[in-house]
């Protein structure tokens, strides 16, 4: 039965209806049992205070003249009432009547309380002359079993009335619910549990449920199953897209020249193709610990840029690229890589990495050939700017606080152009360069910013004395004769200006204009000599 309830629609809510129809007609029959038999009680009370009034004027007659006959009779009348049971007239003095009926009646179970304790009936008898003087007390007992059957007949009768309506009005609403509702639902539900899923599967209309919800239930339910019929399709041929591009994509993930990746936010590698294990010289039996850290072990000098890339790409959903030179391999080989990280899902992240050492060196080589004068092999004017630059940045960082400009022309450099050629002015030219680089030290700079002019950078020089010593230096070296054979005998000279930098904040233009103006104070006091540059007040 529990089982049935469960799993039957129609057999529980026809359940709850009569479960619902017999708790509420229950209730109501008896409230409404209790009501009535409290007002038939009341109403038998009525009845014999009115049964009193009818033989008052004869009781007081006869108890005014003591006339026990006259009230006998009286009493023998309202004992033929069966709402009485007994009557008894007396007075002060004596007792003029007293009669009883036979207890005939069966005692009859109720589920009312009992009537009243004292239910007899008292009332004062006044002489027919004086109306203020009583006479006698007539005392009148109700017939209690019969009043209470009276009363139990007509309050079970209301409430079996009460509980046959409700019981009627269930029966109406389940088969209506069972007719309309539920009859109707369960016939779509076995066709529903039977429909086999193609194409023109649909269900029948209930019959005489065209229009109403039921036929409109039925309804939605064929449009649904169209269209998941239809979405199945479809994704039936997503999936087989799907595996065809899996295919293609696996193809080009273990064959691609390119190193891809799938790694955790905190740069542990999950999975990877061939060609990363090729860029990162890793064997392709490496131990899975080896795979899963071999990013962050290849860039432990880079881990901060790597964190940033790791956490762009994790938190801002941005796609980062970064170039690193490395070294892999036994013996170690440098390499440049780029490394390409992007988000795919929650908690992974997707790498690329490529080979671009060519690229890199063939950049070197064309900023290196840029900044670098192709005559002597030193650097040139675009050279000497980006060193200018690169002093300008450490001074900011504070890695340095001051440092002297050498602006140095060659003296008697055109009449050998103008006696030899051009070619031996080359050589000469390159003679000097090579010159100044035996001078001054590694971490100093020497540059060709023009035809004969050059220009060396001394940093962190402590006294000025030092700087005039490299100066005399240069100008001792550069007046010694220069032999190309045994016939060519040259002799040329230098003039130098010497500034002085201490402040980051300098410009370029500024700074070779002031020891290019010490350069021709040195020429104009005679040449191959140097002038220290002093600011005007």
């Amino acid at each position: 039965m529990l089982n049935i309830l469960r799993t039957s629609i129609v057999y529980r809510s026809s359940f709850m209806v009569l479960a619902i129809a017999l708790c509420v007609g229950g209730l109501f029959a008896a409230f409404t049992y209790l009501w009535e038999s409290t007002t038939e009680q009341e109403l038998a009370r009525a009845r014999l205070g009115t049964l009193l009034s009818t033989v008052e004027n004869t009781l007081s007659i006869a108890c005014y003249l003591s006339d026990a006959n006259l009230a006998k009779e009286v009493g023998q009348g309202l004992l033929k009432n069966q709402e009485v049971a007994g009557i008894k007239i007396y007075s002060p003095k004596s007792t003029l009547i007293e009669l009883h009926k036979d207890k005939s009646l069966k005692k009859i179970n109720s589920l009312l309380p009992s009537l009243k304790t004292n239910p007899q009936i008292q009332r004062p008898i006044f002489s027919p002359f004086n109306h203020k003087e009583s006479v006698c007390q007539i005392e009148l007992t109700p017939a209690i079993d019969f009043i209470r059957s009276q009363v139990n007949h007509k309050a079970r009768f209301t409430s079996l009335l009460l509980m046959l309506q409700a019981l009627i009005m269930a029966g109406a609403v389940v088969y209506i619910v069972m007719y309309l509702i539920t009859r109707p639902i369960k016939t779509i539900s076995d066709r529903l549990h039977h429909l086999t899923p193609n194409d023109d599967a649909s269900l029948p209309l209930p019959t005489g449920n065209e229009r109403d919800e039921i036929g409109q239930l039925v309804r939605d339910v064929n449009n649904l199953f169209s269209k998941l019929f239809h979405i199945l399709e479809d994704e039936r041929e997503l999936r087989m897209q799907h595996q065809i591009g899996e295919r293609k994509f696996r193809a080009i993930f273990n064959n691609s020249e390119t190193g891809i990746f799938l790694l955790k936010p905190d740069g542990e590698v999950i999975s990877c193709n061939p060609a990363f294990l090729r860029l990162l010289a890793i064997v392709p039996n490496a131990s899975p610990e080896l795979i899963r850290h071999s990013l962050i072990s290849n860039l432990n000098d880079y881990a901060l840029r790597l964190q940033g890339m790791l956490e762009n790409a994790r938190h801002d959903d941005q796609i980062s690229s970064e170039d690193f030179a490395i070294e892999v391999g036994t013996p170690p080989q440098q390499k440049w890589i780029n490394l390409v990280i992007s988000a795919v899902e929650n908690d992974v992240l997707q790498g690329l990495v490529n080979d671009i050492t060519e690229r890199k060196m063939l950049e070197e080589s064309a900023n290196q050939l840029a900044i670098t004068d192709h005559l002597t092999g030193i650097a040139n004017r675009l050279g000497f700017e980006k060193a200018m630059s690169r002093i300008q940045f450490e001074m900011h960082a504070g890695l340095i606080s001051s440092f002297y400009i050498l602006m140095i022309d060659l003296d008697g450099f055109k009449y050998v152009n103008d006696q030899y050629g051009h070619e031996v002015g080359d050589k000469v030219l390159c003679h000097f360069s090579e010159l100044l680089s035996k001078i001054v030290r590694r971490s100093d700079f020497i540059a060709r910013i023009g035809g004969d002019e050059f220009v060396v950078i001394l940093k962190e020089m402590d006294e000025v004395n030092q700087v005039e010593n490299i100066a005399n230096k240069i100008i001792t070296e550069t007046s010694q004769v220069i032999h190309f054979g045994d016939a060519i005998h040259i002799q040329i000279g230098a003039s130098i200006g010497i500034n002085f930098i201490n402040t980051a904040d300098y410009d370029i233009a500024t700074i070779l204009h002031h020891a290019d103006e010490a350069m021709y104070l040195a020429k104009k006091a005679g040449k191959n000599q140097y002038h220290l540059f002093q600011q005007k007040n």
